[in-house]
């Protein structure tokens, strides 16, 4: 690890951040002229058997009511043919860069045979890179965020190339199914840029005051759950955001089985004591899924408005107090929450060679110190959702 000292003279500390304008709302009434439902056969092998609008219609399976819009699965028949009938959703619209909030009152349960996912992904999977922000499968308790890439992008030394992907895994079980919902939901954000992509998630009665604003501010958001963060590091990490990410579509599915939940069946004590196989559990319990639907409050697309740079607080000019030492390692974790740890993002750049890393600030005993953190994050599941 190389390490280099330079003086942040008149200031405890540089953080630089981006103010956003809004650029799509799909809140209701929009959000049905936003996406389009796909019928094709599930890439992820899944027993499912995606349905137009007509179809979902008829079935109650799709709802806009005060304000929110409602969709699930079909928990009354017996399944066949492709499987269990359900809803995905796609954008009409691409995206590169910028910054996607979803507020959720209600996610799919972590029900045995789902695997429901809110998520990006662009053309020619994978090499327009694939965004995963929230993601789980059958009794999954945690929310697990995965990068997809084609070859050479490795984040903290891990390759995210293909179905393995490079993900994240906080430990909190209020983020994803039964528990998000147990806790009347939450809001999501997940920001793109050329150096980074940050994913947050705040429960209910948590979010930031300007997070449902017409400008929100990042800077003031904390930690996020997770950071992914391009650029090159003594690990070996190396990921170029802009080319590997590009062209996104957002994504709406609940499948069932397939590549993932379906392979990891036996492994989950719970769902393998109840049938023999995902396919076999799916196909004759619809009653089971009542609990997979999505409730949104509100999903918007913001575009970058400016980027500044705060500088806080006096500090000596020279001198011990105004030195601060610089890490050059990579990352692409969270700091936990409660942590004393400032996010800084492209802090201090003019001292690093790599301004693009994430950078993290501290204080103690009147020296801020500047570093960047090194976590290493494994990959358990080979899936992807390309289409």
């Amino acid at each position: 690890m190389r390490t280099a000292s330079v003086l942040l003279a008149g200031a405890l500390a540089t953080f630089a951040h981006a103010k956003y304008i809004l650029k799509d709302d799909y809140t209701a009434p929009n959000f049905l002229n936003m996406f389009n439902f796909d019928t094709f056969d599930d890439p992820t092998h899944g027993y499912v058997n995606y349905v137009d609008q007509v179809t979902a219609d008829s079935m109650d399976m799709f709802n806009v009511s005060n304000g929110q819009v409602t969709f699930g699965v079909d928990h009354t028949n017996i399944a066949s043919g492709r499987g269990r009938t359900s809803i995905r959703l796609t954008s009409k619209a691409q995206y590169t860069h910028g910054l996607v909030i979803l507020d959720l009152a209600h996610m799919p349960g972590s029900i045995c045979g789902t695997w429901p996912a809110f998520w990006m992904t662009g053309p020619n999977w994978p090499h327009s890179g694939e965004i995963d922000i929230i993601e789980g499968v059958n009794t999954a308790s945690r929310n697990r965020m995965t990068m997809h890439t084609g070859d050479g992008c490795s984040l903290a030394g891990s390759s995210c190339q293909g179905s393995s992907g490079c993900h994240i895994e906080p430990t909190d079980t209020n983020s994803y199914g039964t528990g998000l919902n147990d806790a009347n939901g939450g809001v999501y954000a997940m920001q793109w840029t050329s150096h980074w992509i940050n994913i947050w998630f705040f429960p209910r009665g948590r979010e930031p005051g300007d997070i449902s604003g017409p400008h929100p501010d990042t800077g003031g958001w904390g930690h996020p759950s997770a950071s992914f963060v391009g650029g090159g590091g003594d690990d070996g990490s190396s990921c170029d955001i802009d080319e590997h990410f590009k062209d996104n579509h957002i994504v709406f599915d609940t499948t069932f089985c397939g590549d993932w939940a379906g392979a990891v069946w036996a492994q989950d004590g719970t769902c393998a004591a109840l049938a023999g196989s995902c396919q076999d559990y799916v196909r004759n319990h619809p009653e089971a899924f009542a609990d997979s639907y999505w409730t949104v409050n509100s999903l918007k697309v913001y575009q970058s408005d400016i980027f500044q740079r705060d500088v806080t607080a006096q500090a000596p000019a020279s001198g011990p107090a105004a030195e601060a030492l610089v890490q050059s390692t990579a990352t692409n974790s969270p700091v936990e929450h409660g942590d004393t740890t400032l996010a800084i993002h492209d802090a201090a750049a003019a001292a690093t060679s790599s301004p693009s890393e994430n950078v993290l600030a501290t204080e103690a005993n009147g020296v801020t110190k500047v570093s960047r953190h090194l976590h290493r994050h494994h990959t358990h599941h080979l899936h992807h959702h390309h289409s």
